[in-house]
């Protein structure tokens, strides 16, 4: 009982702060001295902790995969290739609501951390235009960044918890895909109801020419997935080709490329970015998560309780699918093995508990890096959050009745 009012503390402080709009960097850095403190970790341990997390290849990798990320997108906005994208969408698909949330949902299919800050520019192109606030901007472009996430056989979450049930991640699907249509809708509800549809001055181009110009405009994009999704080839050596690659098609000169370079490098998503992997480090060092199952089973809870909990507390607390799904399902998963559920139902289940925690942490890089780009209320955008998440875990009840 003492280890969760540890974690609960932890949450507290950090929303508090958030709500008192703090920086999140700066946050999780006193988030992550308080951890040591609760946990009674050594100084000199914190301190090697902080550095591993610091210097860990996938911290490394996320802020090197953001920066060339931020990079491509400052490029593609400089050469208007952006707006050029947006007018062609708007052609070949007239709704710009349907458009908001098809752009994210494309780039969705990029199974990459911090992605959601790709197709932000472009979200922010169409809603500033509808006049959106910025925390509706951001909810569309994080809920419809994800909504493919429970079905895109791509994600490493779905291929972590098919590999740990034992199930191909075709038959996981087969059972989860009623939670993207369900995701979609919650989006519908909360994110694109009561925007008024915009009329477009097509200025006579024809779908045809619309359909070269959104390919003439979005070949970067289309090349980011092809190597790195569909080939798989080095996410960080792949970007910066096709940086260099769109530098020398668009002619930019070196004159501009120091201001393209500051304008790509935001100080906050940074902080966010290492103050999130160091604070998840220091949470692994200290045990803590290992802690909370065996709080949670001494409260005498049921076993189904128990396996949803423990994945959202996990979720909630590191903000990451991978390290939040292989800390907490194989604590729970056997808790379910007696129950007369069947296997992929549950799964499913601790899949949701899950995600759902991640989807509602402030430590979730696409949470945390599109609120400080569009600028959003914390509260606005929790409003939305927390319903549309709700639709998701009462759907994935109804999976666990009926199968």
């Amino acid at each position: 009982m003492i280890d969760l009012l540890k974690f609960a503390l932890i949450l507290a402080v950090t929303i508090f702060l958030l709500t008192r709009k703090w920086d999140l960097g700066l946050i999780l850095l006193l988030d992550t001295g308080l951890a040591a403190l609760l946990f009674a970790y050594p100084f000199l341990d914190l301190l090697r902790s902080i550095l591993h997390g610091i210097i860990a290849a996938d911290t490394l990798n996320l802020a090197g995969a953001v920066f060339l990320v931020l990079l491509l997108a400052e490029l593609m906005r400089r050469t208007q290739a952006m707006e050029r994208m947006v007018a062609a969408l708007q052609v070949v698909v007239p709704d710009s609501r349907v458009v908001l949330a098809l752009i994210p949902t494309m780039i969705g299919l990029m199974p990459m951390l911090g992605g959601a800050m790709f197709s932000a520019p472009m979200v922010n192109e169409i809603g500033t235009r509808l006049d959106l606030t910025p925390s509706r901007k951001t909810y569309i472009n994080y809920w419809f960044r994800h909504s493919m996430e429970y079905v895109f056989p791509l994600y490493s979450s779905l291929l972590m918890v098919s590999a740990l049930l034992g199930v191909s991640v075709y038959a996981f699907i087969r059972a989860s895909w009623p939670l993207t249509v369900a995701a979609m809708a919650g989006g519908i509800i909360w994110g694109l109801a009561g925007i008024h549809q915009e009329t477009h001055d097509t200025n006579g181009q024809s779908r045809w020419a619309a359909w070269l110009d959104l390919f003439a405009s979005t070949w970067p994009i289309l090349l980011v997935i092809l190597v790195v999704v569909v080939l798989q080839f080095n996410m960080l050596i792949s970007l910066a080709a096709i940086c260099v690659l769109f530098i020398i098609v668009k002619g930019i000169g070196p004159s501009q490329w120091r201001e393209v370079g500051v304008r790509s490098f935001p100080i906050q998503t940074f902080s966010a970015i290492f103050g999130v992997m160091v604070f998840k480090q220091v949470l692994q060092d200290v045990g803590a998560v290992e802690q909370i199952p065996h709080a949670l089973g001494a409260l005498g809870l049921p076993p189904l309780i128990v396996a949803f909990v423990v994945p959202m507390l996990m979720g909630l607390v590191t903000g990451t699918a991978p390290a939040a799904m292989a800390l907490s399902l194989p604590l729970v998963a056997p808790l379910l093995s007696g129950l007369p559920i069947e296997a992929l139902a549950s799964g499913v289940w601790m899949f949701v508990g899950c995600f759902s925690g991640i989807m509602l942490s402030p430590m979730h890089l696409c949470l945390a890096l599109t609120h400080n780009y569009f600028g959003a209320s914390w509260g606005a955008l929790y409003k939305a959050l927390v319903p549309s998440v709700g639709v998701i875990i009462a759907t994935a009840g109804v999976i666990l009745l009926l199968r």
